[in-house]
Order: C-alpha cells, then sequence, then structure tokens
C-alpha cells in the first residue's frame, strides 16, 4: 500500500485524506505545521507528500524548499487555494509533481492516479 503524508491547515483536510484512502494511499501522518515537515518525512519516507503551500507558522513555499533540499525525489503534489503564476513556476521548479488549485479536488485524483502509473 502507498503512503502519504499530509500537510495541510485547512478545514479540506478531510476531503484530502478521503481521496488518498480512496487511491489506496495509507496517510501515514497530518500535519498543519510546516517545521514538522521534515521530521515527519526523516521518519515514514511517504511515497507522497501533498501539501498546501499557504500555512501559517512558516512560508509552505520555504517548508517545500527545504524539503526538495534535503530530499530531491519527494514526490510532492501541492493542492493550494494561491496559483499566480510565479508561484506555479517556483513549484514546477523545486520537483512538484503536480499543482491543484483548491476546491478542484477532482485534478487530484487524477494526479494520483499518474503518480500510481509511474
Amino acid at each position: 500500500m502507498p503512503t502519504a503524508l499530509l500537510v495541510d491547515n485547512s478545514r479540506e483536510k478531510f476531503r484530502l485524506k478521503s481521496i488518498l484512502e480512496r487511491h489506496s494511499y495509507k496517510v501515514l501522518a497530518e500535519t498543519e505545521d510546516c517545521m514538522e515537515v521534515l521530521s515527519l518525512y526523516d521518519r515514514y519516507h511517504p511515497e507522497l507528500v501533498l501539501m498546501d503551500v499557504s500555512m501559517s507558522d512558516m512560508e509552505g513555499l520555504e517548508c517545500l524548499e527545504e524539503l526538495h533540499s534535503k530530499y530531491p525525489k519527494a514526490q510532492v503534489i501541492v493542492c493550494s487555494e494561491l496559483s499566480d503564476i510565479q508561484l506555479l513556476d517556483r513549484c514546477a521548479s523545486l520537483g512538484v509533481i503536480d499543482f491543484i488549485q483548491k476546491p478542484l479536488f477532482h485534478r487530484l485524483s487524477s494526479a494520483i492516479e499518474k503518480l500510481q502509473e509511474r
């Protein structure tokens, strides 16, 4: 069973988790704290990190940069309400597999299916 780390502080977290589970992912950990992301990744090494880049304690983009720096092969899908072109470009440069704008969650299922085909 593939594994995932869910990083989100929105009320949509439950829905995101349900989508992952529907695609046979076991969510090993959930956090709203970007500071925890690296330690959770160190601990679990999930196949997928599903994260929002608009977190409160630390800018999510900084968190993504640190994750990519330490684990350049980490498979990350970003789900966010933010979607400006600079953000999309930066996410792409950090190896993000896909960027899904909330609340368009039907695209998340498609992105997960593409990841599973790799």
